[in-house]
């Protein structure tokens, strides 16, 4: 995505990482994907060339890398939406990954969805005062930067207490194996980079 030649083949690439989020039935994903998508591409074409040069400089380089991201970005929202956290665990031990780098993973894995039920309940917290508008960011900020300290730290502790770096063989209850839909998506990703590394030019 980082080393991508032009800006077509992102947004190509991102329309293929789309695709396979509806395959595996993420249609709000896919639509919220191809919207942010499609209001990037607005803003570097009409928008950013349009502005005051100290706007388009401020601004360029954000919308830039945001697009850049987007696939990255997707991607992540699919794995934490569909896959449960033992099961990518088993996987990633089936691919016999390094223990160090399967706790870094299973711990980012579910820090986002703590982290965004701990802004939930900052939302609620928030709805029972009256709070003026000045200070509300300061409200929103504050806590969740506390609380993302404290996550990272009882989701590493909690997987610890769990036995995720013991050395003993692991099982689980769930069989890893490849899916038919696993399989078409991982060809036509595959077929998808080709053209467009091949093909998609400008």
């Amino acid at each position: 995505m980082f080393l991508e030649r032009t800006g077509k083949q992102g947004n190509v690439l991102t329309g293929v990482i789309i695709v396979v989020l509806i395959l595996y039935g993420c249609p709000k994903i896919a639509a919220g994907g191809a919207g942010f998508l499609l209001l990037l591409y607005c803003l570097q074409t009409f928008v950013l060339p349009a502005s005051p040069i100290a706007f388009t400089a401020l601004f360029s380089v954000f919308v830039n890398m945001t697009r850049r991201m987007l696939p990255c970005l997707l991607t992540g929202a699919l794995l934490v939406k569909k896959c449960s956290v033992h099961e990518f665990v088993a996987a990633l031990r089936k691919m016999h990954l390094p223990q160090n780098l399967i706790m870094a993973m299973a711990v980012t894995v579910r820090y986002f969805p703590a982290i965004q039920e701990e802004i939930c309940h900052i939302k609620d917290a928030m709805k029972l005062q009256s709070i003026p508008v000045g200070r509300k960011i300061e409200c929103y900020l504050v806590p969740i930067m506390l609380s993302a300290t404290k996550t990272a730290e009882e989701l590493s502790a909690a997987a610890t207490v769990r036995g995720i770096d013991s050395p003993k063989k692991k099982t689980c209850a769930v069989e890893i194996r490849f899916s038919l839909t696993d399989i078409f998506c991982m060809l036509f990703t595959a077929i998808g980079v080709v053209l467009i590394l091949n093909f998609v030019k400008g």
